[in-house]
């Protein structure tokens, strides 16, 4: 999981070499991979001077990353890509999550009381502690994603969009909500501050409508966020 792609992107380490590495007693957790050397590698079956240098390379790539790869590639159980991506956000640097209690993460957007646990649970043990250390000191660079915005009118806003857009995906108009330090919701409740309405909207509109929740016209939407 560690090196995979959306993790932390180690090519040419896939499952079976990572079982080869631990067999072989050169990996007896994951921070062991980012001490291997060439030398290690070579006593493999496979390997080259070439492969191995080229693994080598890959390992060292792999150690300057993003905070929200970083936390996908260490199996938080319930923290995907998209969740370590709010934390990432929310948090700015691995050490401040660390800090956090169920408490601070459950006022996070997407963040539900089993995530919560899980996370607190995760860095609460010595073990995976450890491992983090050891990473780190394997000579990690972390670039953080926390947002650094301007003033907005979306700031600490939370939007629901609901029925088709006309100028852009929902995706982008989430990611859009999201730069501008706002929040893009699923789902209408009477915490929501903006609800988007583009063509054939869904019932979403109509529960807007019923808590009295802010409507706004894609046009109107393009206009506060300075986009029209």
């Amino acid at each position: 999981h560690m090196a995979s792609r959306r993790a932390l992107d180690i090519e040419g380490l896939g499952e079976k070499l990572s079982q080869l590495l631990v067999d072989r007693g050169l990996v007896k957790d994951p921070a062991d991979l980012f001490y291997l050397k060439k030398e290690d590698l070579l006593s493999l079956p496979g390997f080259a001077d070439k492969s191995a240098q080229n693994l080598i390379d890959q390992i060292e790539k792999a150690k300057e990353t993003t905070l929200s790869r970083f936390l996908y590639a260490l199996g938080i159980p319930g923290v995907g890509e998209h969740t370590a991506k709010i934390l990432a956000r929310e948090f700015g640097s691995l050490e401040e999550l660390m800090k956090a209690d169920s408490l601070r993460l459950l006022q996070i957007e997407g963040i539900g009381p089993e995530t919560a646990q899980s996370i607190v649970k995760f860095f609460s043990e010595k073990r995976n502690r450890e491992v983090i250390e050891k990473m780190l000191k394997s000579g990690f660079g972390i670039k953080s994603e926390a947002r650094k915005i301007k003033e907005s009118p979306l700031m600490g806003k939370t939007v629901v969009f609901t029925g088709a857009l006309k100028t852009m995906t929902r995706d982008e108009a989430k990611a859009l909500v999201e730069e501008l330090g706002g929040k893009a919701s699923n789902s209408v409740s009477r915490k929501t501050d903006f609800v988007v309405v583009g063509e054939n909207p869904g019932s979403k509109y109509q529960k807007a409508l019923a808590l009295g929740v802010k409507i706004l016209t894609e046009e109107e939407f393009l206009k506060l966020v300075g986009k029209a």
